[in-house]
């Protein structure tokens, strides 16, 4: 549409074919309905000799009239894509959270953990699964307890860290048994 709407502006000839086939009905009604009040117009009016008598009685060209058609066309599409894109993330958030709590409902009836069903039935379903957001200060806390932690491992007696150690080799197993 925006094409043909500067190829109007330019000044080229179109066949008429190549306006209306972008147009949908009602807007080819309008098209014909504006074109008929010129035409109208012509029968009361002659032919005015400068902008301003156009402007003064509202004389326009078909091209002008097409150019005004075309303009209305266009952001009639723009609002209507953005409702219906607006109606399509609201509808596939509302089947998110049907098969997340569909998943979830299932999970607490069995004594399974919820929301893991949760998170698996989403991305079965496509969706993938939510992810906590990480913000600035939950980073800084992270960085903290890190910090914390090595401290700690510092200040421990060699019978801690040997304990530590057989901490983390058997985390590591189990580990190796999921996979």
């Amino acid at each position: 549409m925006q094409k043909r709407l500067e190829q109007l502006e330019r000044g080229e000839a179109l066949e008429a074919r190549d306006i209306n086939a972008l147009l949908n009905d009602e807007q080819k009604q309008r098209l014909m309905k504006a074109w008929s009040e010129q035409q109208a117009l012509r029968k009361k009016h002659k032919p005015p000799k400068t902008e301003e008598e156009q402007k003064k009685i509202g004389w326009k060209t078909i091209r002008d009239v097409r150019i005004e058609i075309y303009k209305q066309a266009i952001a009639e599409t723009e609002t209507n894509l953005l409702d219906g894109y607006k109606a399509e993330l609201k509808r596939l958030e509302v089947k998110k959270a049907r098969v997340f709590m569909d998943a979830v409902s299932l999970a607490g009836k069995e004594g399974k953990n919820m929301l893991s069903a949760g998170n698996i039935a989403l991305a079965r379903a496509g969706f993938g699964a939510t992810h906590s957001s990480v913000n600035q200060r939950d980073r800084e806390i992270n960085a903290m307890e890190d910090a914390l932690r090595k401290q700690l491992e510092e200040q421990a007696s060699d019978e801690e860290k040997e304990q530590l150690a057989i901490l983390r080799e058997h985390e590591k197993a189990l580990e190796k048994r999921k996979k």
